[in-house]
């Protein structure tokens, strides 16, 4: 009977979420109108994140670049197109964006064919406004060497080339090496992940003992049930696990809290082993030492060379070894790092002017 009144219950639903949906991509297209109408210089900020986007690195990067746009563009207003917003409105709004508006599009890990949700909306906007000047900050680019991989490749490149004035800005040095052979008409730079930009974090005056297992639990993760539970087995003190993809929606309005809430939670910790991108951002932002393990992708493994100054991260490449990379990272006192904001992020203000 359960079943039934389910099946007969889904079409209702169905409805009711498109009509939902529909209400609130209308409201989200005036906002978009009521802001790009609005008098004076603007700089429009694409594909962030929506708080359906669960995962906190995601989320954290919006922070760290909003917050660099108002440093750098104080008389700029930020117009933000999230990736849903990019996909289904841009062709309703673009008529009101003046060639002279810069657009910047969101960091992170999804320029290829694994995230064609976010690749869509990157192609979606660059496509919309070929004559304005885009800055695509710091991608991981991953293209699978597969028929759907080499036919999502070509339709980038294609896309990204065809731009008078765009920058792609690599994440890691695999990511940059794709990009050149990728995007010869494009300007191109490298740079780590924006978060790291990121400094309102505070140490804790102690630590709570216990070792943070930042894992993930999706297909980018290396490792089975059995390698998790061998891992945990190896700890040497009381421990706790924390994805950085949450249960919980993260609204626009809440995402500089989750950031500092995650930041501060990291900080309690006495060290830190992690497959996590942001893991491993959050952990040098709070200055923790820090084993990482490698995923999937080149992802972590390339971004890596970001880190050679900091001396209390170390790169394990299986989990038989985390025991060992915990003794060096414990052992080491100075826990000092690079002034990333005057090393790389201030420097790709240049790619926006």
């Amino acid at each position: 009977m359960k079943a039934l009144i389910k099946n007969l219950l889904r079409p209702i639903y169905r409805i009711y979420l498109s009509r939902k949906k529909k209400r609130e991509f209308a409201q989200n297209l005036e906002r978009i109108t009521q802001e790009l109408k609005s008098p004076g210089k603007k700089i429009i900020y694409a594909i962030t994140p929506p708080s359906r986007l669960k995962n906190i690195g995601d989320q954290a990067q919006f922070v760290a670049i909003e917050a660099w746009l108002k440093r750098h563009f104080p008389d700029h207003a930020i117009v933000e197109v999230d990736k849903d917003e990019a996909t289904w409105l841009t062709s309703s709004y673009k008529s009101l964006v003046d060639s002279s508006t810069p657009i910047v599009l969101h960091s992170g890990g999804n320029m290829g064919d694994r995230a064609m949700w976010s690749e869509t909306s990157r192609r979606i906007m660059i496509e919309s406004f070929p004559e304005n000047t885009v800055l695509s900050l710091p991608q991981t680019i991953y293209f699978h060497d597969t028929d759907f991989g080499k036919l999502q490749k070509a339709k980038t490149e294609a896309i990204y080339n065809n731009h008078k004035n765009l920058t792609v800005v690599a994440r890691d040095n695999k990511s940059f090496d794709i990009a050149n052979e990728m995007f010869p008409k494009c300007k191109l730079d490298k740079a780590p992940d924006f978060v790291l930009s990121y400094n309102e974090q505070k140490e804790p005056e102690q630590t709570n003992g216990k070792i943070l297992y930042c894992m993930r639990k999706d297909s980018e993760s290396a490792y089975t049930q059995a390698d998790l539970e061998q891992l945990f087995a190896s700890a040497d003190r009381p421990y706790d696990v924390f994805d950085t993809t949450i249960p919980e929606a993260i609204t626009k309005e809440q995402r500089k809290a989750v950031l500092d809430d995650t930041l501060n939670m990291f900080s309690q910790y006495d060290y830190i082993v992690t497959d996590r991108f942001h893991g491993l951002i959050f952990s040098v932002l709070c200055k923790k030492p820090t084993v990482v393990l490698p995923t999937v992708d080149h992802k972590l493994t390339s971004a890596f060379d970001w880190f050679d100054e900091v001396k209390f991260v170390k790169f394990a490449h299986k989990i038989q070894d985390v025991p060992a990379a915990t003794e060096e990272v414990l052992a080491i006192q100075e826990r000092t790092t690079p002034s990333w904001n005057e090393l790389h992020f201030d420097k790709l203000v240049k790619y926006v002017k």
